[in-house]
């Protein structure tokens, strides 16, 4: 299994291993009127959009070609391209991701008195760290309320 944990730090999400080196960070840019959301991963950026019906969904982009995208109705992410995968996902005080029955991913919120919320992630070893990062941001977006009491 790996383990990391990740932080907010200055409007961004960074997540660490073990040895505390980052993996990668979710960056938001705040403009006057719009808000523009990025991973960065391995010193490759991938794009966050909102899409769908109350921009509950995302989708994650390299370049021209989606990644990853999200289906909320469903609880499910899907990574796209030659190799399609479907994951099913649980979003509540612990956020969890399945592929086929199995669980890949396991996400805990630590509260931390007069500090940012502290989050301890267990994957997979064969996990992608971008599908880490994406489950990371999608589990903690502010309308997943719905999932727990957090």
């Amino acid at each position: 299994m790996k383990k990391y944990k990740a932080k907010y730090h200055q409007q961004q999400f960074i997540m660490v291993d073990e040895k505390h080196a980052e993996v990668g960070r979710i960056v938001n840019v705040r403009r006057l009127f719009s808000l523009r959301q990025y991973i960065i991963l391995n010193f490759i950026s991938y794009d966050i959009k909102n899409v769908g019906f109350l921009k509950n969904d995302v989708e994650l982009f390299n370049g021209k070609n989606v990644a990853y995208f999200t289906d909320l109705a469903k609880e499910r992410i899907i990574k796209s391209g030659q190799n399609v995968t479907i994951y099913y996902f649980k979003l509540g005080s612990i956020g969890q991701l399945f592929e086929k029955g199995k669980i890949l991913i396991e996400i805990r919120k630590e509260n931390v008195k007069s500090k940012e919320p502290v989050f301890h992630i267990e994957a997979a070893d064969n996990v992608d760290d971008l599908l880490i990062i994406l489950f990371l941001h999608y589990s903690t977006k502010e309308f997943n309320s719905i999932g727990g009491d957090d």
